[in-house]
């Protein structure tokens, strides 16, 4: 069964507040104790703007160091190595009698050669393990959210009750791996058609949130930041004296 999803960001909606709640209060720690510094100097102002344009120049570099890797420790280096999105990982997409061919139109054709072929015991045995640790999965959450049971429960359905009867391998149009699984339960009842892809994941897709909008920050706070400076020199020679809103 699909992990539990929350604003799209396949995390469930509780550990995402709890993280979300962590960051924040991190935030207002550590970064609001620099702004309460930089406010009594400099005003509240020019002090958030000095701070946002620090604040989001190290968020570049470090975001930049997430994605690229290479520019920390030379072009050996790993990518990702922040923040992962969700990983590369066999789904279910349909489970019924027989394939859905909604999705997929070779699932129409299954089981007919060639578009459908056994998988190598050898050369395919990482994907045989994956889609049948998925499927089983996907059966034992189903069968324990139709009896009301949660999956940590003592009577709760394992994965270990199913057992997988054939599989079969396939090439979508657009090159996504598929797949169909027969599996059972042990304990007796009808035999379950599993359609199956190969979801490629997401794995970049915090590092680089992070990245353009810490770009995003920087290009917005530096012309303020600019415009800030500009008129405190103008007063320091002689203009005007810009608002004073400070300190904090």
């Amino acid at each position: 069964m699909l992990a539990d999803t929350c604003l799209g960001f396949n995390v469930a909606c509780g550990t995402l507040f709890k993280g979300g709640g962590v960051v924040l209060a991190g935030f207002i720690l550590f970064v609001g104790s620099v702004y309460v510094l930089l406010a009594a100097v400099f005003g509240r102002w020019m002090g958030y703007l000095v701070l946002m344009i620090a604040f989001s120049g190290w968020m570049i570099i470090q975001s930049s160091i997430w994605m690229f890797g290479f520019w920390s420790q030379g072009p050996d280096t790993k990518t990702n190595l922040g923040p992962r999105g969700s990983e590369p990982a066999w789904q279910v997409i349909d489970a019924g009698l027989s394939p859905g061919a909604e999705t997929y139109t070779e699932f129409s054709q299954y089981p007919n050669p060639p578009t459908w072929s056994p998988p190598n015991a050898v050369t395919q045995a990482a994907d045989i393990q994956s889609v049948q640790g998925a499927a089983t999965s996907f059966l034992a959450n189903q069968a324990n959210a139709t009896l009301g049971r949660a999956a940590t429960a003592l009577d709760a359905i394992q994965t270990t009750q199913f057992a997988v009867d054939s599989l079969e391998f396939a090439k979508a149009g657009n090159g996504t791996p598929i797949a169909v699984v027969q599996a059972h339960f042990i304990g007796g009842g009808p035999e379950t058609v599993l359609s199956m892809k190969y979801n490629q994941g997401s794995v970049p897709r915090y590092s680089l949130m992070f990245l353009v909008g810490s770009i995003l920050l920087f290009a917005i706070h530096l012309p303020l930041l600019d415009r800030a400076e500009r008129s405190r020199k103008a007063f320091l020679t002689g203009g005007s004296a810009p608002p004073w809103y400070g300190p904090a």
